[in-house]
């Protein structure tokens, strides 16, 4: 499923990005119930589609994803209660059917967007990450081990940055601030 036209074709002028989110899991270190971050899919699904980009929703096993709870507006620890962007979204069938729905990364046919991270590849095959400077998410550890070099802002700030054709964001609060570079990108 996606955000927006997803039957517009790449030679249109209207550009794609794969989004992937988290599946469903628990945590290792408290063992409470984990889940993709609201903020981290919704604001940079707004700044893309306010930039006339369409977006799709993949996970690693596809199927209904679950927010971690302390991203929800409406959770009762009140911990993202001011997160309008996100309100909407929970609230509007349309926007929230692909969380309800996502595609398996196995089926990303990366020929298809014009923006991806993660395992992203270069022509030759060499992974994107390797040697570039990723910001920590929660795949920190395993992009380290791909070869990315990481630098941060600190703890809870927005913080995104391009190197190259690979741009990352730091925490739940770099969101748009992501998607604005990639917005701002090159094209491939």
């Amino acid at each position: 499923m996606s955000f927006g036209d997803g039957n517009v074709s790449r030679s249109a002028a209207r550009k794609r990005v794969a989004v992937v989110i988290a599946n469903p899991a628990f945590s290792s270190t408290t063992g409470w119930p984990v889940g993709f971050w609201w903020s981290e899919l919704t604001h940079p699904c707004l700044a893309f589609e306010e930039a006339g980009y369409g977006t799709e929703v993949f996970s690693p096993d596809g199927g209904r994803c679950t927010a971690d709870a302390l991203s929800d507006p409406n959770d009762a620890s009140g911990c993202s209660s001011s997160d309008l962007v996100t309100q909407g979204f929970i609230h509007t069938p349309a926007l929230r059917a692909p969380v309800d729905a996502t595609r398996s990364v196995r089926e990303l046919d990366s020929s298809k967007f014009d923006a991806i991270l993660r395992y992203a590849r270069l022509p030759g095959g060499e992974l994107l990450a390797r040697g570039r400077h990723v910001m920590p998410w929660c795949s920190e550890d395993e992009l380290k081990a791909l070869g990315a070099n990481y630098v941060q802002a600190g703890l809870w700030r927005s913080f995104a940055v391009r190197d190259g054709h690979l741009v990352t964001g730091q925490q739940n609060f770099s969101g748009a601030e992501t998607a604005r570079l990639v917005i701002e990108s090159p094209g491939r």
